[in-house]
């Protein structure tokens, strides 16, 4: 592609790609310098000349560079269309479902990827659990990608037939111009509680970060919005004064998709569903009244998409269960054990609620908080995990840079000692928790869900904590 149709420039030259990792530089490409948090890629603009960059799109001039360099006001701003254009515009060649909130993205894209398979073509995800499209698994680096490899993967996606995109958008990717350049057929609002805060200032801010993926609708396309949610019946106001259509789903309140006579069990979940095309009985095998939230906007998102309702209600029956989302693990014991994402204390609110909503016996729970992270949250989730359960453990989560001793001294301060117990290692925590179950009990291991690797500061390590729990049931039981 020639350099003027990405720059007004009075020079001619042939661009093959774009890189921002002069590592990654092959002989033709624009390198685009971007000040990270802790690397400014200014610093190695020579560096990607020397392995064969035609031109560099930089901030301020970088001395010792002989070749052009193009001056922007932001770089971060310009890496996405940048991407757009080399990418020869993939978007424009799919359908977009974007998801965004604090909770419920990931299970709510997969529920829409399940949907949009009873749509014409190939369909594809973008998120927590990684990228999917036909036989491509690509394990993720971030919720939403950054652009460049976000604009390949939607390339690569056109050429593989893929025709709809379910993608989780996080407040970061709409603030850090990951996304721009998508235009979206569907946004879909999930909730928002507290999150984030060390990025987000306010939660007004965090709030007008989430709004702008309801600006990149095309023409045609549909909000949709949960109003049982505060934020979003504040965000179905702006709709309305953007006069963007939109849909809304709740369980407590009057909306166009709404869910009556919510029946839950360790199985599945059943409820009447009042839509714009009538009632229909829905089941499905999730757990939990948040669940019923994410069903209910997948289903709205893929109605507003031109699905029939009752092809929509069919699919569902046969969802299985998502990674890591409560998810049942069982070895043939007489008591339930599930693994949950719940990382945040609306999502450990929720999570616990529901467990004590269908329990017969009493409820175990491990449960730690991330390293690195907002660290207000920590006594919160301690509070709540032994206002909740009849046995807490409190445990290693991701402890990054942290030392997990003081991470766990945060979430402890001030709660009496006898309400729970402190295991450091997370597989020990596990196997004690499963050991002292007994029957009908629920243990609950929350806050890594599908996971595979724990990170720490001295090297990560592989633990799932689902494999875990399998392992200490049948050690339990004497299996294998």
């Amino acid at each position: 592609m020639n350099i003027k149709l990405l720059f007004d420039v009075d020079f001619d030259l042939d661009v093959t790609g774009v890189a921002t990792d002069n590592r990654q530089v092959k002989a033709g490409d624009l390198f685009v310098c971007i000040k990270g948090y802790t690397v400014d890629g200014h610093r190695f603009a020579k560096a990607a000349e020397e392995s064969g960059a035609v031109a560099i799109v930089c901030e301020h001039s970088v001395e010792g560079v002989t070749i052009p360099q193009i001056i922007v006001p932001d770089t971060k701003v310009e890496l996405p269309r940048l991407a757009h254009l080399i990418f020869d515009k993939p978007t424009e060649k799919l359908e977009l479902f974007g998801l965004t909130g604090t909770n419920g993205k990931t299970t709510s894209a997969y529920i829409l990827e399940h949907l949009l398979g009873g749509l014409e073509g190939h369909v594809g995800y973008i998120g927590t659990n990684g990228i999917r499209y036909g036989e491509t698994f690509l394990e993720p680096k971030n919720t939403t990608p950054e652009p460049l490899s976000l604009q390949r993967t939607f390339y690569e996606m056109v050429q593989a037939g893929v025709k709809n995109v379910a993608i989780e958008v996080s407040s970061h990717a709409l603030e850090l111009h990951r996304v721009d350049y998508c235009q979206f057929k569907v946004a879909l609002f999930t909730n928002l509680t507290p999150e984030h805060l060390d990025f987000h200032p306010t939660m007004d801010e965090y709030f007008e970060a989430k709004y702008k993926l309801f600006t990149m609708l095309k023409p045609g396309g549909y909000g949709i919005v949960n109003i049982d949610d505060e934020y979003g019946r504040r965000l179905v106001e702006r709709l309305k004064h953007d006069k963007t259509p939109y849909y809304t789903f709740a369980i407590e309140r009057e909306a166009d998709f709404r869910a009556l006579d919510v029946n839950m069990t360790t199985s599945g979940t059943t409820f009447t569903l009042v839509s714009p095309e009538g009632q229909y009985q829905v089941q499905t095998p999730l757990l939990g009244i948040f669940n019923v939230h994410n069903v209910l906007g997948a289903m709205a998102s893929a109605y507003a998409a031109g699905m029939p309702m009752a092809q929509v209600v069919d699919l569902i029956k046969s969802l299985s269960p998502v990674d890591g989302r409560m998810e049942l693990i069982s070895e043939g014991q007489d008591f339930t054990v599930i693994v949950d994402y719940a990382h945040t204390p609306d999502g450990v609110e929720k999570v616990l609620e529901f467990v004590n909503d269908i329990k017969k016996n009493s409820v175990k729970v491990v449960i730690g908080c991330p390293g690195d992270r907002d660290r207000t949250k920590r006594p919160v989730i301690a509070k709540l995990s032994v206002d909740y359960a009849d046995d807490v453990i409190f445990t290693t989560d991701d402890p990054h840079s942290e030392d997990p001793v003081d991470i766990l001294n945060e979430m402890t301060e001030g709660i009496d000692q006898q309400t729970y117990e402190v295991i450091v290692d997370r597989i020990k925590a596990i196997e004690a928790a499963i050991n002292k179950a007994k029957k009908n009990d629920i243990v609950l291991i929350a806050g890594r869900g599908h996971e595979k690797i724990q990170y720490w500061k001295k090297g990560n390590i592989e633990l799932d904590d689902r494999e875990v729990a399998k392992k200490m049931l049948r050690k339990r039981l004497h299996i294998g």
